[in-house]
């Protein structure tokens, strides 16, 4: 890498860094300012903040590698993330009501109002662990960029980019994040949408001996290179009961139950702007992602097995995150090199530091501030925001260690939280009727039967492989029917907290904010412009 790439690289990050400490010196004052930036985010900053979160580490990188290891399978991936925000479009505004109403930021938060502490503090410690490994994921990414550029071992890598995603996060909070990822974002759809396509599948073209993506296309198509790329009916070793399972399902519905969701809608200042910060999200990751992949698969004419795994042909120590960050070094020129792969590497950070908050907005808010007995002052509740930033940053660090699957990380951790919440959290919006004693009987026993499955797979050799494959398959349809069932045969008085969620019952109380002084306060607050 030539030296203008190493300067430009050093200039970007400390740019970076001088707008996180900016931001930490004039804005972040308390927990809320770092969790939620204010509750003040735009249409356009809250859209580019979800779309950033999503096009990190796991679309750039790890979307690369799986289209080089994987082939054109690892599009449903690519098309599922963004669909997400496409799915949850016709609730986002009740959504954001109930976190307006209640003031909370948290999935347990939302969740515990109508069910309590119990409900909050499972719904807190599922994601906080599922986090964990999200941060996992895009710390994998990152360190994979530093080894290529600098040479390093992984491990020292590794080591290196948690440390700097800990200051990075711990600095400036939600706000910071966000608008890096204007920068960002920008340089990462002008990087992978226009101008490197081009550049690769000419040259995978070129290799083939002319003709262009048209001959790239139809010999990858065709499986002539390895038996992993066929159809995207038939990827080989996925097939359409794992891509709908263990792909498809779980990738598209965590947007009802991931923290990250119900973080940025609380950071934005009304329900019509978080409805159109959502319709934004597609359109700027969709594309990005799918062409990841599609260059991810020129990388194999490019280079061989030469980053596969052993256990798919390829040398020792053989590893697709590095891909991405080869073809950026190989194919563009000086000074585009050094732009593009920052933007990379500050992605990755980014999506880091995202997780990371709602890792830890978990663990504050729904586990560690529940068990005290007194409330933390703006203060109190910083510190100790920023102390838990530091000790699950460092416990990711284990996480790194044995797993390095990007995809493979993200959508386990997807698929463990809807297994436990994803119909319960269903319920509690949707359905009235639903009983406390039923809704904690289907998280716990959601939860257990996924993890059952999963991790003991030998245990349920009587199932299809299909299903032991994917066992959301078994685990969600076990969930909706024990929510109807035990709510139609416990209590009809034990539904819970239900005025927030449902408006009839809120307008049934029109004095609902003196029945709640925890949050007239922070609502008045709110409407007099103080916030």
């Amino acid at each position: 890498m030539s030296g203008i790439d190493v300067a430009i690289i050093i200039i970007y990050f400390a740019a970076i860094v001088a707008i996180g400490f900016y931001v930490a010196k004039k804005y972040v004052r308390s927990g809320d300012d770092a969790a939620v930036a204010g509750r003040k985010l735009g249409v356009f900053l809250g859209g580019i903040g979800k779309a950033a979160n999503s096009a990190g580490g796991s679309s750039s990188v790890g979307g690369t590698a799986w289209g080089y290891q994987m082939g054109i399978g690892s599009i449903w991936y690519a098309v599922s993330e963004g669909f997400t925000y496409i799915v949850y479009l016709p609730i986002i505004k009740r959504m954001w009501t109930v976190l307006y109403r209640t003031r909370t930021a948290s999935v347990g938060q939302f969740f515990g109002y109508r069910w309590g502490s119990g409900a909050r503090l499972f719904a807190g410690l599922i994601n906080t662990v599922a986090y964990m490994a999200f941060v996992g994921a895009q710390i994998i990414a990152t360190a994979t960029v530093i080894k290529l550029l600098l040479g390093w071992e992984y491990v020292p890598a590794l080591l290196v980019s948690t440390a700097i995603i800990i200051i990075y996060c711990t600095a400036g909070g939600l706000r910071a994040i966000v608008l890096t990822d204007v920068i960002q974002m920008s340089l990462i759809i002008a990087g992978m949408l226009i101008i490197m396509p081009p550049i690769v599948f000419g040259a995978a073209g070129d290799a083939l001996g002319g003709g262009g993506i048209v001959t790239v296309w139809e010999t990858l198509k065709a499986g002539e290179l390895t038996s992993f790329m066929t159809d995207l009916g038939a990827p080989g070793v996925f097939g359409w009961p794992y891509i709908i399972g263990a792909i498809i399902l779980p990738t598209i519905l965590i947007g009802g139950v991931a923290q990250a969701s119900y973080q940025y809608q609380a950071s934005i200042q009304s329900a019509d702007k978080a409805f159109k910060s959502f319709i934004m999200v597609p359109f700027l990751y969709i594309p990005v992602s799918i062409m990841v992949v599609l260059m991810g698969m020129c990388a194999l004419i490019l280079y061989g097995v030469k980053f596969m795994p052993p256990e798919y042909g390829g040398p020792e120590g053989g590893d697709p995150n590095m891909v991405l960050s080869t073809l950026i070094q190989d194919f563009l020129p000086p000074g585009l090199t050094g732009l593009l792969l920052a933007a990379i590497l500050s992605a990755t950070m980014s999506t880091s530091s995202t997780c990371l908050i709602c890792s830890v907005t978990c663990l504050t808010e729904d586990v560690i501030k529940p068990s005290l007995k007194r409330k933390l002052n703006d203060a109190q509740a910083l510190k100790l925001f920023r102390v838990c930033m530091v000790a699950i940053g460092l416990g990711t660090i284990g996480i790194t260690m044995y797993a390095t699957d990007i995809i493979q990380l993200l959508t386990t951790g997807y698929a463990a939280c809807i297994a436990g919440l994803w119909v319960p959290i269903m319920a509690t919006i949707f359905y009235k009727r639903a009983t406390k004693p039923a809704t904690y009987i289907t998280m716990v026993v959601g939860l257990v039967v996924y993890g059952a499955i999963a991790f003991a797979p030998g245990a349920f050799a009587f199932l299809p492989q299909a299903i032991v494959s994917a066992p959301l398959y078994v685990s969600m349809p076990l969930s909706v029917v024990l929510i109807f069932v035990l709510s139609a045969v416990t209590q009809r008085s034990d539904h819970g907290r239900i005025d927030a969620y449902f408006e009839d019952e809120w307008e049934k109380s029109p004095g609902n904010w003196e029945k709640h002084p925890e949050v007239l306060e922070d609502v008045a607050a709110v409407h007099s412009g103080n916030v």
